[in-house]
Order: structure tokens, then C-alpha cells, then sequence
């Protein structure tokens, strides 16, 4: 599982071999989410799913070169193949609230109180350059764009654009291009139509005549 991490988190942010590539994360006694028991506002978890579109893309894309494309490579048991991305994002949403220095409150469901967990003032190693939001936001259009120029013909394998909205600044600019060229087009059409009512000699009745 660990090594799997690492080679996902080496190829989604193209690090060489050898390079650390699993995010520290303390025994400090805290308490950690389990079993996808979380909330967060949603612009955080906008972000949060964000970056695990793209890890768990990246993770996928080493199944490339598997003799069973379909096959799971995190998955021990039958059930674990079945739900194959369940128990890594289990994971993802603690390393990814960790790293990016989201405060981390524990609410105990019997008593109702509520405590932070991992303080912020008291995290060590945090890497913070890989879960900066700018960065990702960036590595989220370079994929987008990608998927909208078509570079990855052919194949059934890219997961990225079959999980969320395929989006970057050049789609919106070319739908204003082509929402400009359609009223230019209209404009056209209308003023060669008046031109054709000219020449018959037509001429509209002013109204109440």
C-alpha cells in the first residue's frame, strides 16, 4: 500500500525515483477520520476532490502496463477489488486536511463535544508546496486542457476526465469566441435580409398608419 502511494504520488507530481513521496504523518494521538466520517465547508471540499481527482487518476495510470487493465491494484480481497478506491481515499482525506492546513476538529458522536486534533501551530512537517491550492489548480487545467485538445486519443484508460468537469481558461474562451462569432454571424444575416427587402422595394408601414 505504501510503495503503491509513493509510485502515485511520484507519477501525479512527476518527482524522480527515490524521492520521498509519502507525506509524513504524526503518532500524536489524536484522532484521525476513519471510514469516510468527515464534514467540510464546501469550498474545502471542492478543493479536496480536486486533488483526489488527479491522485487517484494517477493511480490508476499505473494499471496501464497490467495484464488485466480492469484489475484492482489495491485490492487483497474480492471486496476490497470491488470497492477499489474506497479505503485510499480513507486515507487521502487525512493526509490531503493535514498537509494543506486545514484545521482538523474530532466531534465525539456519544457526548457531543467537540476538540481540534493535530494543531496547526504544532505541525512539523508539513508539505505544504504539493497541497497548495494554486498548484493544484494549475496541474488541474494542464490535464483539462489535455482532455479538451484530445491528447490522449483512443484510449479507455485515462480515468482524470470521467470523474468531474473537464475545465481551463482556453474553454472559456473559445465558447466567448464562438457565442461572438454566432452574434456576428446573426448580425449578418439580418442586414443582408433588410438589404433583400430593400431592393424588392418593401418598406415596413410605420405603425398606427
Amino acid at each position: 500500500g505504501r510503495t503503491l502511494f509513493e509510485d502515485a504520488f511520484r507519477n501525479m507530481y512527476g518527482l524522480p525515483e527515490g524521492v520521498a513521496a509519502l507525506p509524513p504523518m504524526p503518532n500524536d494521538g489524536d484522532y484521525w477520520s476513519t471510514l469516510h466520517s468527515w464534514v467540510m465547508p464546501t469550498p474545502s471540499f471542492l478543493k479536496f476532490i480536486m486533488f483526489t481527482r488527479m491522485f487517484v487518476d494517477s493511480l490508476h495510470s499505473l494499471n496501464g502496463n497490467n495484464t488485466e487493465p480492469a484489475s484492482c491494484l489495491l485490492g487483497a480481497s474480492q471486496p476490497e477489488k470491488r470497492h477499489c478506491y474506497c479505503r485510499i481515499l480513507e486515507i487521502l482525506v487525512n493526509i490531503w486536511a493535514y498537509h494543506s492546513g486545514r484545521k482538523m476538529v474530532y466531534l465525539n458522536p456519544v457526548t457531543g463535544e467537540s476538540k481540534e486534533q493535530h494543531l496547526r501551530e504544532e505541525r512539523n512537517e508539513m508539505w505544504v508546496k504539493f497541497f497548495d491550492f494554486t498548484l493544484l489548480k494549475s496541474m488541474d487545467e494542464d490535464l483539462a486542457e489535455e482532455a479538451d485538445d484530445g491528447m490522449h486519443p483512443g484510449t479507455d484508460q485515462w480515468l482524470w476526465p470521467l470523474t468531474g468537469q473537464v475545465f481551463w481558461p482556453g474553454i472559456a474562451d473559445r465558447e466567448r469566441e464562438e457565442k461572438y462569432i454566432k452574434k456576428l454571424d446573426k448580425k449578418l444575416k439580418s442586414k443582408v435580409k433588410l438589404l433583400e427587402r430593400q431592393k424588392s422595394g418593401y418598406k415596413q408601414k410605420p405603425l398606427g398608419q
